[in-house]
């Protein structure tokens, strides 16, 4: 198997498929300033707006921050002509998407709708531009409540307080970028109705504006309709904005460490760098990938791989508005001299200046650069956020040409360029530098379930822009025959089943040239011996880890010198490739499914950081929360039992374990593979098959396991005094996704807890009206699987509100067993579901998991059309009496953590 050479000529095409996504972009700007963007995509069923204001966290001022992201909230309240709720309403009732985002430099709202009703986004967007009303009618106050949970809520999860904390150590206080987008808690508790006005009269007009409309729209027919409603509406004189400030020039690094609450160290290193734009921009873009792109990466190489010293990673090149700044992440497994990764560390940002990086990882990472491109641009949503984003930056406004010369400089980075970025910017005695350090020795022991997140995606995403709804969903488009709700089907795939068993889903979709595949091994978990308990986990990441053809190392240098991702876990593996390196991709994928080998280095170093990773979890309030609710409702059944295992169980594993479990759990008539893209079906079908010849099928059957036990309602309250929000959790034993039931609890999900934006009960009273929470959800419909799933409901609410959102949850449960729902929230229920059917298809990935679940579940490729009959057909009555037969109270149970006691009052605070 011989990779595809990452040469010159290779990225050139990549460069010029790149571009060519804009070349039907048009900008029009009116008389009043506002830039008007349009993008038609040919056959696309959906099309998403965007109003992008070019104002963010660096426009406040520093006794006042967080005003732009809680502006942000506001502007979902109403206006004269709009009261609480109504766009969050009108959105679903046209079964679209609304959301919205604050980061340092702009403020975007969005909205996605099926391509024959998304003008009412327009109509929206043109009424709160300058109408949005900012009062106690329209629950400013109540608001207050979850602007502060989502401030809180955050302070949680790993990485939130290291970035609060190196931020004003890169800039000086009066600078633009010296605090975070989501402000100083003391500032949100501060606000007040006549200070935020102030700021939105500022910044919210037209000619500080861009509207973005992506996806299967007329575009005349757009622009008549865009000028009549946003032609009217005033420009104004916009305030001067802020100058950007830096600290004197630092002869050795500037250093803060605070105790941690979580039960590993982490550091944090920043660098001031440039703007967006800047020809160092796109340098430093590649210098994160050498760094931190991957296994083949520098610092993964050295600090996971070889010296074991880490778990986890990253590096990000944060170039904005004003001069921005380079982060390097690192998690150190437990134990692990923090000395010497800092001095790893910074040997190998030395290492970039003073010599040259080879060709292979200039050639990797500008390729992995281009080609994910590519691959995020395959959504309408991902399309319109680009163009959105990038026309609030100086010298965005051409945003064709500013991507065409992004692009370009990328193919043409050298190594030159490279030493030269490095040694003018990421200097050691010019950094910051920022550990946090758990207070007390590691735990003797702990559990993890990975099903409430996951350490990995706490550690790249570092948490810079805030978000305003409640859900957090894909957005996209896939090619359809026909616009609007009806036209989607998944009756073009084709399914053949291969002589050794293994079931192949195949569907071509030929608008790029990108490739997915998607392999899904069943009841993996119900094969896991308790006594062995974390070994399914352990075999997952070990799957990439060397084959009888190819070591570890050379796996992941083929896959990401193919700019592609392949992605190996305990239920199977994922691929995105582009068309050209197909076979590549492929090869490695089943290679790994087949033929691993378990290498005694990898499995020590992967014993290591899931041991870490169960210590760390049981720091975790969320995680703690959720594993805690697993287990109780499970009881003895797999799902109740951390994915992660226990500490004295994975201590002992051997590679004969692992060996063993491959051999029991992994076989072709276990599996079933979906492939969508670029291709034609025959040539796929013989690929596939020469691929997976050798693997021979399994005896077995599939395994019995004890049923969960009966659901009874009880109350456990784990006190966390280091906790910031109590997550509580509350729920039940639910359905398998064949139950008669499915479609009505569907509806019913919506009406109570799942709705978009914060149209469903929980949402719309315990978050939006009372101010209770940040986070409020419930659904019973979303874990029904082959076993049983649960009903959930979470909340992440303040200590002494934790009574409250107790009673409310339950209070709206009992509302919904004793009354039958309105006609109108049924009939809004359904046609979201229904009206919004286009995002469940929208990216080829997605579309991959659905063929896998309509083979899973036994659906066929028609289901779609059994969905849409089913849910029309449901009534207020089969909602309420779908809330009789299982939402029975005295079936619930509630788990909850936090800074509580055993009676759900708040914990003293510690004097000091």
């Amino acid at each position: 198997m011989a990779a595809r050479a990452a040469d010159a000529t290779s990225d050139a095409e990549l460069v010029k498929t790149a571009q060519g996504m804009f070349a039907d972009l048009k900008l029009v700007t009116l008389e009043n300033g506002l830039r008007v963007y349009l993008l038609p995509v040919k056959g696309a069923p959906v099309v998403t707006t965007m109003v992008a204001y070019r104002v963010g966290a660096a426009d406040e001022e520093k006794d006042q921050t967080g005003l732009s992201h809680y502006l942000e909230h506001l502007l979902f309240k109403g206006t004269a002509k709009l009261v609480p709720g109504d766009i969050d309403r009108a959105t679903q009732r046209s079964g679209g998407r609304n959301n919205a985002y604050t980061s340092e430099d702009m403020t975007v709202y969005h909205f996605d709708f099926a391509a024959d009703r998304w003008e009412i986004a327009l109509e929206i967007e043109a009424d709160r531009m300058r109408n949005t009303l900012i009062d106690a009618k329209h629950e400013f106050e109540q608001e207050k409540g979850a602007v502060v949970s989502e401030l809180e809520g955050g302070e949680d999860n790993p990485w939130d307080l290291e970035y609060k904390a190196i931020l004003p150590l890169l800039w000086p206080k009066e600078s633009p970028y010296s605090h975070p987008v989501i402000g100083q808690r003391e500032h949100v508790r501060g606000a007040t109705a006549e200070v935020i006005k102030r700021h939105y009269d500022k910044w919210y007009h037209p000619n500080n504006a861009s509207l973005i409309v992506a996806g299967g729209f007329d575009p005349d027919a757009a622009l008549e309709k865009i000028k009549k409603l946003f032609g009217p509406i005033a420009k104004s004189e916009l305030p001067p904005r802020k100058k950007a400030t830096f600290h004197p020039e630092r002869k050795e690094p500037v250093r803060k460490e605070f105790e941690s609450k979580f039960d590993v160290p982490r550091m944090m290193v920043g660098f001031n760098t440039v703007q967006v734009g800047t020809p160092e921009d796109p340098v430093l873009d590649v210098v994160q990938e050498i760094l931190a792109g991957g296994k083949t990466s520098r610092l993964y190489r050295k600090m996971v791989e070889d010296e074991r010293i880490a778990s986890e990673v990253s590096a990000g090149n944060y170039a904005g508005r004003y001069p921005g700044w380079f982060a390097v992440n690192v998690e150190l497994l437990q134990g692990k001299d923090r000395k010497k990764a800092e001095e790893l560390t910074f040997a190998e940002l030395d290492k970039l200046t003073a010599e040259p990086v080879s060709d292979a990882e200039l050639n990797r990472a500008r390729r992995k650069i281009l080609a994910s491109f590519i691959f995020a641009r395959e959504s309408v949503h991902s399309l319109c956020d680009a163009v959105a984003r990038t026309s609030t930056y100086p010298g965005g406004e051409d945003v064709a040409k500013f991507f065409k010369n992004y692009l370009d400089r990328v193919a043409k980075v050298t190594k030159e360029d490279i030493q030269k970025v490095a040694k003018q910017y990421l200097v050691r005695n010019t950094s910051a530098i920022v550990w946090s350090v758990p207070a007390a020795p590691p735990q003797k022991s702990g559990m993890r379930n990975l099903e409430f997140g996951t350490k990995t995606e706490q550690a790249r995403a570092l948490p810079r822009a805030a978000s305003h709804a409640a859900f957090r969903a894909s957005h996209a488009t896939l090619k359809s025959a026909e616009t609007g709700t009806g036209g989607f089907s998944l009756n073009a795939a084709k399914k053949v089943v291969l002589p050794n068993g293994l079931t192949v889903v195949l569907l071509e979709d030929h608008r790029l040239p990108v490739v997915v595949a998607a392999a899904e091994v069943a009841d993996v978990r119900l094969r896991e011996p308790l006594e062995k308990l974390g070994v399914a986990t352990l075999m997952g990441n070990l799957l990439e880890e060397g084959t009888a053809r190819h070591t570890g190392k050379e796996i992941s240098a083929l896959i990401e010198g193919t700019g592609g991702s392949l992605s190996l876990s305990s239920s199977g593996g994922t691929l995105k490739v582009l068309t050209p390196d197909t076979d590549l991709g492929l090869g490695l994928l089943f290679e790994c499914l087949q033929a691993p080998i378990f290498p005694d280095d990898a499995l020590e170093r992967m014993r290591e950081q899931q041991l870490s990773s169960i210590a760390d979890a049981e720091t975790q309030p969320r995680t703690r929360a959720g594993r805690l609710f697993n287990a109780t409702v499970y009881g003895n059944h797999p799902s109740g039992r951390p994915a992660l295992g226990k500490k004295e169980i994975v201590e002992k594993l051997t590679a004969a374990d692992v060996k063993a479990f491959h051999k029991l759990a992994f076989a072709p008539n276990f599996t079933t593979v979906a492939v969508v893209g670029d291709f034609k079906t025959e040539e796929m079908v013989k690929k596939l098959d020469a691929l997976t010849s050798s693997w021979k099928k399994s005896e077995l059957i599939q395994p019995e396991v004890a049923p969960p036990p009966e659901p009874k309602s009880g109350e456990q309250i784990v006190s966390d005094k280091n906790a910031s929000q109590v997550h509580v959790y509350i729920g039940r034993l639910g359905i398998t996704r064949d139950h008669p039931d499915y479609y009505k609890l569907l509806v019913m999900d919506n009406v109570l807890g799942t709705g978009p934006g914060f149209t469903d009960r929980l949402s719309s009273n315990l978050r939006d009206r009372l101010g209770l929470a940040y986070t409020v959800n419930a659904t019973i419909t979303t874990t029904a699987g082959k076993q049983p799933g649960t009903f959930t409901g979470f909340v992440g609410t303040f200590p002494n509100k934790f009574l409250d959102v107790k009673f409310g949850f339950f209070k709206e449960v009992n509302k919904l067993r004793d009354e039958v729902p309105t006609n109108q929230e049924v009939e809004d229920a359904k046609k979201y579901l229904l009206g919004s059917l286009p995002f469940k298809f929208t990216t080829l990935t997605g579309v991959a998991g659905e063929l896998l679940a309509a083979e899973r579940y036994g659906l066929g490729f028609d289901y779609l059309e059994k969905y849409r009959k089913e849910v029309a057909a449901v009534t207020p009555a089969d909602v309420q009496a779908m809330a009789k037969k299982h939402l029975d109270p005295k079936t619930l149970v509630l788990v909850a953590v936090g800074a509580i006691d055993k009676d759900g009052k708040p914990l003293e605070k510690e004097k000091k």
